[in-house]
């Protein structure tokens, strides 16, 4: 593909500059500092709605509506660490643990669409009737009938932009990617067929809830049909409600991801996706045949270790299942996807498994093997935070899905920023479900996605690593984390 640099101003005649926003954005990132921390300005970790139109969800009976939503981003676990004592959590992993995924639900029966009130575990609502033809009809590539629910995730961009500032975008889009990952295994362990959307109207759903996009921004919609339809709750009336104390404006706070947000929102393009980097040539180590897991057994046993992992060597067997769920196809909206992710490709360090030389490789889906890279120099020697930077001597494996983040603006816009950090998310997180499954422990540590992983790595050119997994033994006694129920 041929790329033209793009002009760092645009007079008003000529209107945006496809992808601008996100060159300016990612140079944003590239040149950000060390900023302190002002916890005095944490927004709430809880959106709420006022309780007129309740529907309490069943905590204990089965019911797909409500095992589905609690599962996602229900309060599920407490945890205990030797640092910060009892927290309670949520069933996927979030970027400080600050949580700015909101759900917004659209059922048939009782009609309406509602917040999803994860503190309490009820449904809220929003605006009475029928919404699921209306955000059916939203979709870029929608069922071919009215699904029995339709969940729309929203980002509080200030949420956790109050501590990683414009960065939080990016933990936005990858949070999104771990919440359609979560989704499709609670689909298949629930009986319900899920999809995960993220090319739609975001005017018309923006319109629908209600809210300023300069506070809070759409990012990803899933589908749901086969039993997730009615649940037992009173009719609600007809009327509109607004939020209480709604969050705050992030455009002159954190300008550049209000910026590429807003033009992601807007962007057009052919839809056609650019074509991943070939695998290289370098020497080929076949893994083994994968040990046979079940991603669904993996949900109530992930967690994200604190303290790093027993410096252990793990099986090949295990790393091969890894790979291999982590790279497999999802049901989602981008061309291909049903194959494998098509956004970016996977890397692996490796450090301790059996049978496998220590080295950086690129993952091969169609072999199933790994294929040695020309990486140099060693990771931990990059800007790493303290967790990190103690974590990795001690991890077995890292997984690093890579890209090139401009490469598909001539198909999408600015919105291939946004699709390409969600399939990222997507993919470490089926890694940790995986990891989890297979009796191990996993934990995403964005920070190790710089320059210095990159050359390690063997990526060069436009193509980074977009996400770091690490992966290892877990250490037992130190980190407990256990359902509620």
């Amino acid at each position: 593909m041929t790329r033209q640099k793009a002009p760092d101003s645009v007079t008003p005649e000529a209107g945006p500059v496809p992808g601008e926003a996100t060159r300016r954005y990612l140079r944003a990132l590239a040149e950000r500092g060390s900023v302190s921390v002002d916890w005095s300005a944490a927004p709430p970790t809880y959106k709420r709605y006022p309780t007129a139109g309740r529907v309490v969800l069943p905590w204990r009976a089965p019911s797909p509506v409500g095992d589905l939503l609690r599962g996602l981003l229900g309060v599920t676990r407490a945890e205990w660490t030797h640092r910060a004592g009892v927290r309670l959590k949520r069933p996927a992993p979030s970027g400080g643990a600050l949580y700015p995924i909101e759900a917004y639900v659209a059922l048939g029966d009782p009609a309406g669409l509602y917040h999803y009130d994860a503190a309490h575990h009820a449904l809220d609502l929003v605006r009475a009737g029928d919404h699921r033809p209306l955000l059916r009809a939203s979709l870029t590539c929608p069922p071919a009938e009215v699904p029995d629910m339709v969940v729309v995730l929203t980002a509080v961009f200030w949420r956790n932009g109050f501590k990683y500032r414009d960065f939080a975008y990016r933990l936005h889009c990858q949070e999104v990617g771990v919440l359609g990952a979560q989704v499709l295994v609670l689909g298949e362990s629930l009986g319900v067929d899920t999809s995960v959307h993220l090319r739609f109207d975001d005017a018309a759903c923006q319109s629908l809830l209600g809210f300023d996009p300069s506070r809070e921004g759409v990012l990803a919609a899933f589908t749901c049909t086969s039993g997730a339809g009615a649940i037992k709750g009173p009719l609600p009336r007809s009327f509109t409600t607004g939020e209480d104390h709604p969050p705050s404006s992030v455009v002159g706070l954190l300008p550049h991801l209000s910026a590429l947000h807003a033009a992601a929102a807007a962007a057009t393009g052919s839809g056609v996706l650019p074509a991943l980097p070939p695998v290289p040539a370098g020497p080929l180590v076949a893994l083994p045949a994968p040990r046979v897991l079940r991603l669904a057994d993996g949900l109530p046993l992930r967690g994200s270790p604190e303290i790093g992992f027993l410096p252990w060597e793990i099986d090949a067997r295990d790393l091969a299942a890894i790979l291999a769920h982590a790279s497999a196809g999802y049901r989602g909206d981008l061309p291909g996807c049903h194959r494998t992710p098509v956004t970016l490709t996977p890397h692996v360090l490796v450090q301790r498994v059996r049978g496998v030389p220590a080295g950086a490789y690129r993952y091969d889906p169609d072999t199933g093997g790994l294929v040695a890279t020309a990486g140099t120099g060693r990771v931990e020697t990059g800007p790493l935070q303290l967790d990190t930077r103690q974590a990795l001597p001690e991890a077995a494996a890292v997984l690093v899905p890579a890209g090139d983040q401009t490469a598909g603006i001539t198909g999408f816009g600015d919105r291939w920023y946004r699709l390409q950090q969600a399939e990222a998310g997507l993919v470490v997180h089926r890694g940790a479900l995986a990891a989890a499954a297979a009796g191990l422990a996993a934990r995403i540590h964005s920070d190790g996605t710089n320059p210095i992983t990159d050359a390690v790595l063997g990526l060069s050119g436009p193509v980074h690593g977009l996400s770091c997994l690490l992966l290892g033994a877990p250490r037992p006694g130190m980190t407990v984390t256990a359902p509620l129920r």
